[in-house]
């Protein structure tokens, strides 16, 4: 096995812990704002899908749907992706 292919699963291995990580303490806190920021995958793709109203509009009420769940469960890879990548530009600055 070359020396990039080691980086690589190295780097999604990274990856994975980070997202495992990353999910659970936002899932532990109690603040909404910083579960948002903590788990941001999911947040940035959760904006691409807008909730319906199915309260008045003096007061709304915001149901969501199966494509948020959908949002949710592609934001565990999403993340996996982006923070593989992050990881293998640091371990590719680290090899030089």
């Amino acid at each position: 096995m070359s020396r990039r292919w080691i980086q690589i699963l190295l780097a999604i291995v990274i990856g994975v812990f980070v997202t495992i990580v990353t999910a659970a303490v936002a899932s532990a806190l109690s603040s909404e704002s910083a579960r948002e920021v903590l788990f941001w995958p999911n947040t940035v793709l959760q904006s691409f899908v807008p909730a319906s109203n199915i309260g008045p509009p003096h007061r709304p009420l915001y149901e969501g749907t199966p494509l948020n769940f959908v949002a949710f469960v592609a934001s565990f890879p999403f993340s996996v992706v982006v923070y593989g990548a992050v990881a293998y530009v640091f371990l590719r600055r680290l090899k030089t």
